[in-house]
């Protein structure tokens, strides 16, 4: 069998690549221990000249590897038609050998201190690198603390600036809202009864929406019970009320003989009324207003009564006071 010729393409590349490194990287710790603007002219035609000295060795060594590949291929050759030969006659017994001693040759002093000069550079380069990771690490986290705390301010100010809107949009509506409520209440003999007239204001600038009344009136003897209903024996008057409007709403008809009584001190008569509407602005809830009057009956002449109305009880409220009631329809 004919042997495989030896090739030696990848090794000597190796072997370049591998010189090639070390002079980058020579070149490089040579660069990194002095910076451009420290350095001086003539320290730079230096390091130029080290370069072109390199690059002449390198060519020097590449034109003695080239040789030394043909003279690879030259002893291949040899020893391929020698192996040849032998194939042709028996192969003698291998006289014995000695074993051959190889010694280890020393090292000079210049390569020993060149080994150590490049561990040193190494060293200073990793110790550099590692240096330069610290600081981008120390960037970074320092960069990731301001990112947040400019984002708990950016929070902050946003939900001053929600409770600025949120203010401002109530204020706008308590300004500009309906506000409803009793203008005045006035008493009238007509016939048989006592009639009572109500009347109702919006003294907002929008309209009230909604607007339901409710009124009704009782004889009691003597004052209300603090567990009073105040219930409405019918539905409620739907009413549209403008801004700065009124309307006289809920009018209540009281029979004479009951005012007679109250007159003479029997009994005592009590009216009371509840409007509920809702405003023009979204999202506000409905709101309403409670009165309870006690009509003082005195008489000035027979058949003739004048009457004066006090608010009575707890009954005379509005949704901006304390607990809502429940609202009736």
């Amino acid at each position: 069998m004919m042997a495989k010729p030896f090739r030696t393409g990848p090794g000597t590349t190796l072997l370049l690549l591998l010189l090639l490194l070390l002079a980058v990287s020579e070149y490089a710790a040579a660069q990194q221990a002095q910076t451009p603007r420290q350095r001086p002219q003539q320290q730079q035609q230096q390091q130029q000249q080290w370069l072109e000295q390199r690059e002449r060795q390198l060519e020097q060594l590449l034109q003695q590897l080239e040789q030394r590949e043909r003279q690879i291929e030259q002893q291949l050759r040899q020893l391929e038609l020698q192996l040849q030969q032998q194939r042709a006659q028996p192969a003698p017994a291998p006289p014995p050998q000695a074993p051959v001693v190889v010694e280890p040759q020393p090292r000079s002093a210049d390569q020993i201190q060149a080994e150590q000069r490049e561990r040193e550079e190494r060293g200073a380069l990793n110790t550099r690198l590692l240096l330069l990771a610290a600081v981008l690490v120390a960037v970074g986290v320092l960069q990731l603390v301001a990112f947040g705390l400019q984002a708990f301010y950016l929070f902050l100010a946003m939900r001053a600036i929600q409770r600025s809107t949120r203010l401002a949009e109530r204020n706008l509506a308590a300004a500009q809202r309906a506000f409803v409520f009793v203008r005045s209440i006035a008493a009238v003999v007509m016939g048989d009864h006592l009639k009572v007239f109500i009347t109702w204001e919006n003294n907002g600038v929008t309209p009230a929406r909604s607007l339901r009344i409710s009124t009704n009136w009782k004889a009691w003897h003597g004052e209300l019970p603090p567990d009073f209903p105040y219930a409405y024996a019918r539905a409620p008057d739907q009413v549209f009320l403008g801004p700065q409007a009124r309307a006289e709403v809920g009018s209540l008809l009281i029979p004479m003989r009951d005012v007679q009584a109250a007159a003479d001190g029997r009994v005592q008569l009590y009216c009371w009324g509840r409007a509920t509407y809702a405003d023009v602005f979204e999202g506000t809830e409905p709101h309403f207003l409670e009165f309870c009057y006690r009509l003082d009956v005195t008489s000035t002449a027979p058949g003739a009564v004048s009457v004066s109305f006090t608010q009575y009880g707890p009954y005379n409220r509005a949704d901006g006071d304390g607990v809502r009631p429940v609202m009736a329809a």
